[in-house]
C-alpha cells in the first residue's frame, strides 16, 4: 500500500493561493453587494465586508487605491467593487483585494457631492442668518476667475453697461482640474489679507459635473464660510449648484447675473435718488404745514397769551408781599420806637444829672472816685464838685 504524501498548513494555503492566483476570472472580477463592518484604518486602507441575501465575502482596499474614492464609504451602502480574490496564506481565508468602488445607481462624485452637502449643513454653514449682505455701489469688486475665456469679459461688459464707475481686481485662479480649490482658497486668503475690495466674485462658466467638481470642495467652502468679505458664487449655469453656491453669501445663476447683483443699474439709482428727493420734500412741506396749523390752532386758543397772565399774576403776588412787608416792618419800628422812648424816661429819671438839677451836687477826688463820707477825704485834698451848669475845683479846708 503506497504511502500517502503528507501536506503542511502552509502548502496547503499555498497551493489553494496559486489556484485562486491563476483563474483570469477572479483576477478581475466585479462584485455587487451591500458594505457591512466598515472600518477605515488610521494607515489608510479600508477593510469591510461585502453581503448579498445569503453570503458575505470579506474586502480590503490598501491606501494606494482607497485614496482616488470621491466618497465616504459607509454600512449600509450598496456599491460595486472591482478587484482580485485571492487567499491569505497565513489565515488560510481568501477575500477580495479592491482596486475601485462605485455607488450602485449613483456616481461616485455625486454621492461625495451629496454627504458633503449633508455634512456642511449639518454644521450650519449654509445658515441664511450668517450670510453678509452685499453692500450697495462696492467701490471694489474682486473677481476670482481664469485670466482668459468669455466669464471675466462679460463680468466686465456687463458691470461697465450697467454702471460708469467700475472697479474690478481680478485673482487669475484655475477653474478646471485639480487646482480649482487650491487656487481659489489663495485667491480668498489674499483678497481677505489685503482688505482691498468690498465684495468678492467667484465665477466660472457652465459644465458638466465633473467640470465643476472643483467648486465642492471641503476646504473651498470653509474659506468661503470665514471670509470677512461678502462672497458671491458664480459658477455654472442656472441649472448648476456646488457647494460653493450654497456657503456663499449671494448666488448667482451666471457670471453677467452677479455683475448684475453686484452693480445695480446706473438710471435705477438715479431715478431712486429723484423720487427720495421728491418724497423728501413732499414730506418736509406737509411737516411744515402741520407745525403752521397748529401754530394757528395755538393763536385760535389764545393760548399765547398764558405766559403773559402767569407773569402778571407773579407780579400782582410779589406787590401784595411788598406791602405786607413794608407793614410789617413799619410795625415793629413803631413797637420798638416806643420801647426805646419808655427805656430812655426809665434811664433819664434815674441819671444823677436829673438829681443834680433838683439842687444837688457829686464830688469826687482828683482820681475821679465819687466822695461819699467825710472820711474820704482829708484836709488840702484836691476835689471836683459837680453841678449843674459845670464844675469847681476846691481844697478841703
Amino acid at each position: 500500500m503506497d504511502e500517502k504524501k503528507i501536506f503542511s498548513v502552509s502548502d496547503i494555503n499555498k497551493y489553494v493561493k496559486m489556484i485562486f492566483d491563476s483563474d483570469m476570472l477572479l483576477n478581475n472580477v466585479s462584485i455587487r453587494g451591500e458594505i457591512t463592518n466598515f472600518k477605515a484604518h488610521y494607515t489608510g486602507h479600508f477593510y469591510f465586508t461585502l453581503k448579498d441575501e445569503n453570503s458575505t465575502i470579506k474586502c480590503v482596499m490598501f491606501k494606494g487605491y482607497a485614496q482616488f474614492i470621491k466618497f465616504k464609504p459607509a454600512d449600509g451602502m450598496k456599491v460595486v467593487i472591482n478587484g482580485q480574490v485571492s487567499a491569505f496564506e497565513r489565515d488560510g481565508v481568501y477575500q477580495v483585494y479592491c482596486k475601485s468602488m462605485s455607488p450602485e445607481g449613483l456616481g461616485d462624485l455625486y454621492l461625495a457631492y451629496e454627504q458633503l452637502k449633508a455634512k456642511l449643513s449639518k454644521e450650519g454653514l449654509f445658515d441664511q442668518t450668517k450670510k453678509k449682505p452685499i453692500p450697495f455701489l462696492p467701490k471694489r469688486v474682486g473677481v476670482i476667475t481664469s485670466r482668459t475665456g468669455a466669464v471675466i469679459r462679460d463680468i466686465i461688459n456687463v458691470s461697465t453697461r450697467r454702471y460708469p464707475n467700475v472697479n474690478l481686481l481680478v485673482y487669475p485662479a484655475a477653474v478646471q482640474g485639480v487646482n480649482v480649490a487650491s487656487t481659489v482658497i489663495e485667491g480668498l486668503k489674499t483678497f481677505n489679507r489685503l482688505n482691498n475690495v468690498d465684495v468678492i466674485i467667484i465665477a466660472r462658466g457652465g459644465g458638466s459635473f465633473e467640470d465643476l467638481f472643483g467648486f465642492n470642495d471641503e476646504a473651498l467652502a470653509r474659506q468661503i464660510y470665514e471670509s470677512e468679505i461678502p462672497v458671491v458664487s458664480a459658477v455654472g449655469h442656472e441649472t448648476d449648484f456646488t457647494i460653493c453656491d450654497f456657503v456663499s453669501d449671494l448666488r448667482a445663476p451666471t457670471p453677467s447675473a452677479a455683475a448684475e447683483l453686484v452693480y445695480p443699474e446706473y438710471s435705477e439709482i438715479v431715478n431712486r435718488i429723484m423720487t427720495d428727493k421728491k418724497r423728501t420734500i413732499i414730506a418736509m412741506k406737509n411737516y411744515i404745514d402741520r407745525r403752521r396749523q397748529y401754530v394757528e390752532r395755538l393763536k385760535a386758543a389764545r393760548l399765547e397769551k398764558v405766559p403773559l397772565d402767569k407773569i402778571n399774576r407773579y407780579r400782582l403776588t410779589i406787590d401784595n408781599l411788598i406791602t405786607k412787608s413794608e407793614s410789617a416792618l413799619r410795625y415793629n419800628i413803631e413797637k420798638y420806637r416806643t420801647r426805646c422812648i419808655k427805656s430812655i424816661s426809665m434811664i433819664d429819671a434815674l441819671s444823677p444829672l436829673k438829681t443834680i438839677t433838683r439842687g444837688y451836687s457829686v464830688i469826687e477826688d482828683i482820681n475821679g472816685n465819687v466822695i461819699k463820707k467825710v472820711s474820704d477825704v482829708k484836709a488840702n485834698d484836691e476835689i471836683r464838685i459837680t453841678l449843674t451848669d459845670g464844675k469847681i475845683n476846691a481844697i478841703v479846708k
